[in-house]
């Protein structure tokens, strides 16, 4: 094969990095780090992206709900979802174009700078794999960091209760179940 084709060929193949590159946003919260992704593509629900989703920052997982189960908010269009009211909305379906991102604790202590960031899908494998430039947050977009929340679900309504400490719904008032 000519030089010419397998240039074109490497090119091809650098595509779906640069686009990633240009769309995916990456600030420094505080304490968190907050990925603003590019347009969703297919239809899918909150929960099927979120859990197949991994992001990877210098091969560190920044993000990935398997291992980190409700330690991230989402900001979905602007508006922003706590850990807390996560569960509300992981069965609403996302449309073509919906603007996602996810505030994560910043665990690799990362500072500005170029990093290697990995987008991948625990169905697909790699999808992106770039160097980014991480900036700070203005002071007015600081946001706490996610805390891990325990949910406890009622034996008898099926209400969700986020305080590990609590025993009886305040729903129906039966006993709950972890």
């Amino acid at each position: 094969m000519s030089k010419f084709f397998e240039t074109i060929r490497e090119k091809v193949k650098r595509i779906p990095d640069l686009i990633a590159k240009r769309l995916v946003r990456v600030s420094i919260l505080g304490d968190s780090l907050e990925f603003r992704l590019p347009p969703i593509k297919k239809k899918s629900t909150i929960k099927q992206y979120l859990e197949d989703l991994i992001i990877k920052v210098n091969d560190f997982v920044a993000y990935d709900a398997s291992t980190y189960p409700f330690d991230f908010e989402v900001k979905l269009n602007k508006n922003l979802y706590t850990n807390k009211e996560i569960l509300e909305i992981y069965d609403k379906s996302l449309k073509i174009g919906d603007k996602l991102g996810l505030i994560v604790p910043n665990r690799p202590n990362i500072s500005t700078g170029f990093h290697k960031v990995i987008i991948e899908t625990h169905s697909e494998g790699v999808k992106a794999n770039f160097k980014k430039y991480f900036s700070i947050a203005p002071e007015n977009a600081q946001l706490t960091t996610s805390q891990v929340i325990v949910n406890i679900e009622c034996k008898n309504c099926g209400k969700h209760s986020s305080d590990p400490n609590q025993v009886i719904c305040e729903y129906c008032g039966s006993l709950l179940k972890e």
